[in-house]
């Protein structure tokens, strides 16, 4: 009677295993789809040729670069005369916020994102521009 209790319980631990199993590996594979699908949804990240309407001579279009490293986003704005770091960028959802230092001033940029085009303004001692571009460089 031992026995056939030890096998009944060894078969139940066992078809329970089998039937748990394939939800483990479910909730895994959902879990890293989302994170997957969350990375994707990122319309920040990327490259964005960029106009900024009424700009001084030599700041008039650029190529800016957004990049996510782990948590944290950084901003490079390339221009024809050499490329400019971003500092204290902060991101909400589809915003970004961050300032360069142009020419020993500095300059507040605010965009928004939407699908693949990007708007918004550069606010300096100089006054307040608009910034429109579009994406060129997706993230792989």
């Amino acid at each position: 009677m031992k026995n056939s209790i030890k096998k009944l319980a060894s078969a139940f631990i066992l078809a329970l295993t089998f039937v748990t199993a394939p939800i483990h590996a479910a909730t895994a594979i959902q879990k890293f789809e989302s994170e997957t699908v969350d990375t994707l949804k990122d319309n920040l990240v990327g490259g964005w040729e960029y106009t900024v309407e009424g700009a001084p001579e030599g700041y008039e279009s650029g190529l800016m670069m957004i990049v996510k490293v782990g948590d944290v986003y950084k901003v490079q704005v390339q221009l024809a005369n050499g490329a400019m770091n971003g500092t204290d960028v902060v991101v909400k959802g589809n915003d970004i916020t961050f300032k360069l230092m142009v020419e020993g001033e500095s300059v507040s940029v605010s965009l928004t994102a939407k699908g693949s085009e990007i708007s918004g303004t550069s606010t300096s001692s100089s006054g307040t521009y608009n910034i429109k571009g579009v994406k060129s460089i997706s993230p792989q």
